[in-house]
């Protein structure tokens, strides 16, 4: 079963769309136009301990939760190799 072309972003329920559909061949509905598809995983002290769960939020109301502190950037993420040519050696944190 696919997943719906619409998908409400769980702070302000603005209508998120999927770049396609996951019905397609090779292709994940983790892609979203304006949002970003989260994991979520609850540790200990929660009543949802041990619980993963998985929401959408839209662009905008990620910044704003960034803006505001309530979200911590970590790291950003890219594709490729992480090749040093200055050190030969791969560097993993690049």
């Amino acid at each position: 079963m696919s997943e719906p072309m619409l998908t409400p972003c769980i702070v302000c329920e603005k209508a998120v769309m999927y770049l396609w559909r996951n019905d397609l061949p090779g292709l994940s509905a983790e892609n979203l136009d304006g949002g970003v598809y989260m994991t979520m995983i609850a540790g200990y002290g929660s009543v949802f301990d041990m619980n993963e769960y998985q929401a959408i939020i839209c662009d905008d109301c990620l910044d704003k939760a960034v803006q505001r502190n309530r979200v911590v950037f970590v790291k950003e993420h890219s594709f490729g190799n992480t090749w040093d040519p200055n050190s030969q050696t791969w560097d993993p944190d690049i």
